[in-house]
């Protein structure tokens, strides 16, 4: 295990994709114990395709690669700007309400503050929002995303501890929606000591439908998911 390690780091730091660093270093350890049967290398991954809750995650992320690829990411990001750029802390509270709609995006906590870090964070550190602040604001919205389904941890806490996905969708919108609450609380809180203003001019009725037309799919995506399991 040790020549494992070893070798999964030394990868690591060569910059070699997680992946294949894992992959690579795990073949290793068969190679250590001849007694062991090498076919089980080819049989462990060849058994995951059998498992239909495991299968559902690269179909997620697949789904959301595609609404990604049609700008909905970027009409999200007009919608959360219409919506709370007015408030205390524009910016930090834009933050929250985008990762709240990335819920039925990408599902990934991950893929969250790794998108709104490389299109939110250098707008505001620009803005005056310190680099400590921002990235405080980011990592912690970011789990709303992976609360609201379809979150990837989600579908493998179901499937580990054998609990109902269906339920804990449901159970994921409800908690979501109060992450959001929560931590916009928070944010107006903090930014209005911090002294962190406005984004924007408060918007119009016109805008704020506007924006919600031209992202439905993606607010509506999670109501169909859940009603597609609940309905069988």
């Amino acid at each position: 295990m040790l020549l494992v390690a070893i070798l999964f780091i030394v990868f690591l730091v060569m910059g070699m994709p997680v992946a294949f660093a894992i992959g690579i270093s795990g073949m290793a350890f068969f190679l250590q114990h001849p007694e062991l049967p090498f076919t089980i290398t080819v049989q462990l991954p060849i058994s995951q395709t059998q498992n239909f809750a495991m299968l559902a995650v690269p179909l997620f992320i697949f789904a959301g690669n595609l609404m990604n690829s049609s700008g909905i990411t970027k009409r999200l990001m007009k919608l959360s700007s219409v919506l709370t750029g007015h408030m205390h802390g524009g910016l930090a509270q834009v933050s929250v309400v985008l990762s709240t709609c990335m819920g039925g995006v990408s599902g990934s906590a991950i893929a969250d503050a790794s998108m709104e870090a490389r299109v939110l964070g250098p707008d505001m550190i620009e803005r005056g929002y310190s680099k400590g602040y921002t990235a405080n604001v980011i990592s912690w919205t970011a789990l709303i995303t992976a609360t609201i389904p379809p979150g990837v941890g989600i579908i493998l806490y179901g499937t580990v501890g054998e609990v109902s996905i269906g339920r804990l969708f449901a159970s994921g919108m409800l908690v979501g929606l109060l992450m959001m609450i929560g931590l916009m609380i928070t944010v107006w809180i903090t930014s209005t000591r911090r002294g962190y203003g406005a984004e924007r001019e408060k918007a119009t009725t016109k805008e704020v439908f506007s924006a919600i037309g031209e992202s439905i799919w993606a607010l509506l995506f999670p109501i169909l998911l859940l009603g597609g399991i609940r309905s069988g």
